[in-house]
């Protein structure tokens, strides 16, 4: 892969001496900047691009990020209305200003960003003449494209739509627009790296981590655990909302909030567990990168049938899974595991198997191929433009 693109104007091989060239590409997305704090909860977009720009990095690009994050909760609705209007106010000033150094634009958003700050990108790029590459975070954009009035499929069509390539979270997504050259699978992926996977005989301690909002299915969860035996015990990570009721731990018998946890302790905490639940029914769940990073330490999953994660968790091969909203589904599954040990290693065995599958190193070779190539395309166009012009 390497020496098939030419340094840039501005390359420089001093950046990464293992390259046999420097592609600059700009990327918008939520880098990871900062950690959570009770404004400001770390998503798995925050995740996704610092895993993104590492890897890229290590595929030869120089890599120049613009920090879209700053997605604000616990304040009143007009103050979040507000920060999300200044921001946007601030990503396109400073995208435009930086665009033209770029040999490719980036971003990473979600699928109801696609209408706006998607169209606002595609423009951007034009007028600098910069191939532009998307990647929907979540299962939702067919839904979201689905749902545009007449003129804003138009407009859509005929943009952000014809972006050099569109990369989807999951497989089904990339079927509804099997019509679109351009658009391609590219899911969550994760690399963990452990020194040795502890092989787990029976699921006693489970583990609960993400954002402790109504729709990730904490409720449910602390539920199905009230009556569990008394050597069960589940352990819940993640940040609060305003909306979290906390007292739902005072006194709960099988359950504690153990706080949140930056991503980088996710490996060692989870190495430490035996089973995670994920019951969440969040609109348009995708890929969580937790379940790949529980996959990855050969932890099975236990989850709603819920989008993406459907997808992604193979029923009795890789975990179980149950109706969203079900507390009586989702503690027969636990008490099924706690049960059948036979069947929990061998789910435990299926998920280290379906992890692997999702590794970053692999995909992100694919995905720096496909960058390339359309910088190749792009400066062949670019070229016979400037050809056409001057003749």
């Amino acid at each position: 892969m390497k020496g098939n693109v030419e340094p840039n104007a501005e390359g420089n091989s001093d950046e990464d001496p293992e390259s046999d060239y420097s592609a600059r590409i700009l990327l918008i997305a939520p880098v990871q900047s900062a950690g959570a704090s009770k404004t400001n909860i770390v998503g798995g977009n925050r995740v996704m691009a610092d895993e993104q720009t590492r890897e890229l990095k290590r595929h030869g690009f120089i890599v120049d990020t613009i920090d879209t994050s700053g997605s604000v909760t616990n304040l009143h609705d007009w103050k979040i209305t507000a920060h999300r209007l200044l921001r946007l106010v601030r990503v396109l000033w400073q995208t435009s200003w930086r665009a033209h150094r770029a040999d490719i634009l980036c971003s990473i958003m979600a699928s109801y960003s696609a209408q706006t700050f998607g169209l606002a990108l595609w423009v951007i790029s034009r007028t600098n003449r910069k191939p532009l590459v998307l990647r929907f975070s979540g299962a939702g954009y067919a839904v979201v494209y689905s749902n545009y009035n007449r003129l804003q499929r138009w407009i859509a069509d005929r943009t952000y739509m014809r972006s050099a390539l569109i990369f989807l979270e999951t497989e089904e997504l990339v079927k509804s627009f099997s019509t679109w050259p351009n658009f391609r699978w590219f899911p969550n992926t994760r690399e963990m790296v452990l020194d040795e996977i502890p092989k787990r005989e029976c699921a006693k301690r489970l583990i609960f981590v993400s954002r402790l909002a109504k729709n990730k299915g904490l409720t449910e969860a602390l539920e199905a655990c009230q009556n569990l035996p008394d050597d069960c015990h589940l352990f819940v990570y993640g940040a609060p909302t305003s909306q979290t009721d906390m007292s739902k731990f005072d006194g709960h018998p099988r359950a504690s909030y153990c706080g949140v946890v930056a991503p980088s302790d996710v490996p060692m905490i989870l190495s430490n567990h035996d089973l995670m639940l994920f019951p969440s029914y969040e609109d348009y769940e995708g890929y969580p990168g937790v379940i790949l990073e529980a996959f990855q330490c050969g932890i099975p999953v236990i989850a709603a049938k819920w989008y993406g994660v459907e997808e992604l968790v193979e029923h009795k091969v890789s975990g179980l899974l149950v109706e969203p909203r079900s507390v009586d589904e989702l503690e027969s599954a636990i008490r099924l595991l706690l049960e059948d040990s036979e069947l929990y290693q061998q789910l435990s065995e299926g998920a280290q198997q379906r992890g692997d599958c999702f590794r970053s190193t692999e995909w992100y070779g694919t995905f720096a191929d496909n960058l390339h190539q359309s910088i190749l395309e792009n400066r062949t166009w670019t070229s016979l433009l400037s050809r056409k012009r001057s003749g």
